[in-house]
């Protein structure tokens, strides 16, 4: 091997130990660094108990959400169409006159489809007519009225009430969900303590916290058709509903 060999082989070399004495002092400035405030960073060794609190209450609904239907089925599309919007008509004019307000009502539903008379194998044989349902949804805030609303919508001309059910409105459940937090946070950290005394440590601090709130759940109340159609006034409840708000506790815990 001539010099020249060898001159390259040193120049090799050194730019080699140049480079990993590069990389050897990036990585220990980048040690330096990634803790806050440019400090050394160290580790987080607290010692932590998981814990979980629940707070439930019942609450009386203040909201009543009403479907009523009108079906009606005739020869004819249009004959069918017009008897329905009559019947429909005369169904919201009774509804406000027995105090329901005209922005509580909306259309919750419209259909019109064909009917047939079919063969044992199930293949179409005849046009029989049309079936026109409209249905409309009355939400509202009075569960004072709701047997009138029924008896009065049934009279002019609904012969379907699909669903009556009942739930909490948002202003209410803003108002249970923050005392449920509450009561959830100071069921938590009682358990926390009797765990941490039972460990011969004490609770030094929170690490994390989460909330699972399970809200209020929409109560359908079941109403036969024939109760609904019949003469009588249907007496109908609202009861109270559940709501459950849980949290989940991670504490730092220390001698």
């Amino acid at each position: 091997m001539d010099s020249r060999f060898f001159a390259i082989f040193a120049a090799a070399a050194v730019a080699a130990l140049a480079i990993i004495g590069m990389l050897l002092s990036a990585g220990a400035a980048f040690a330096q660094i990634i803790g806050p405030n440019n400090s050394p960073f160290i580790p987080d060794t607290n010692n932590t108990i998981s814990v979980a609190g629940t707070a439930t209450t019942k609450v009386e609904p203040d909201r009543v959400m009403i479907t009523f239907a009108v079906e009606t089925v005739d020869e004819t599309a249009g004959d069918a169409l017009r008897a329905n919007s009559e019947r429909m008509t005369a169904a919201l004019q009774a509804l406000q006159a027995a105090g329901v307000e005209e922005n509580e009502t909306s259309t919750s539903s419209f259909s019109i489809y064909p009917n047939y008379n079919f063969t044992e194998f199930g293949n179409a044989r005849q046009l029989t007519g049309y079936t026109v349902t409209n249905s409309i949804l009355v939400e509202s805030s009075n569960l004072q009225n709701i047997s009138d609303w029924v008896d009065a919508a049934v009279g002019a001309g609904a012969n379907r009430i699909d669903s009556i059910a009942f739930t909490i409105s948002e202003e209410r459940m803003d108002v249970v969900r923050a005392n449920l937090t509450d009561q959830a946070v100071d069921n938590a950290r009682g358990k926390a303590d009797a765990l941490a005394s039972a460990l011969g440590m004490e609770i030094t601090g929170v690490k994390a916290a989460g909330l699972n709130d399970f809200g209020a759940p929409i109560i359908p109340l079941s109403v036969s058709r024939e109760a609904a159609m019949a003469d009588t006034e249907v007496p109908i409840v609202p009861g109270e509903q559940t709501v459950t708000t849980t949290v989940t506790v991670i504490y730092k815990i220390g001698e």
